[in-house]
């Protein structure tokens, strides 16, 4: 139970999905993703939502 608890506080890094270059802060970059169904609406921290239901993350130089 500690290691799920610390897992969730860990940094997610965003990578690009084409290239593999991590995305910085204040980089602008793009993301295909799916709306889901109101009841699995994604909820937390933008960075690990988007790591997590992503399709795709593309950054600038990839765009």
């Amino acid at each position: 139970m500690l290691d799920r608890l610390k897992n969730h506080f860990k940094d997610v890094t965003l990578s690009c999905s084409n290239c593999g270059k991590a995305v910085e802060e204040g980089e602008q970059f793009s993301i295909t993703l799916v709306l889901p169904e109101e009841k699995n609406m994604p909820v937390g921290q933008l960075d690990k939502v988007l790591a997590k239901r992503a399709i795709e993350i593309l950054c600038s130089s990839c765009k």
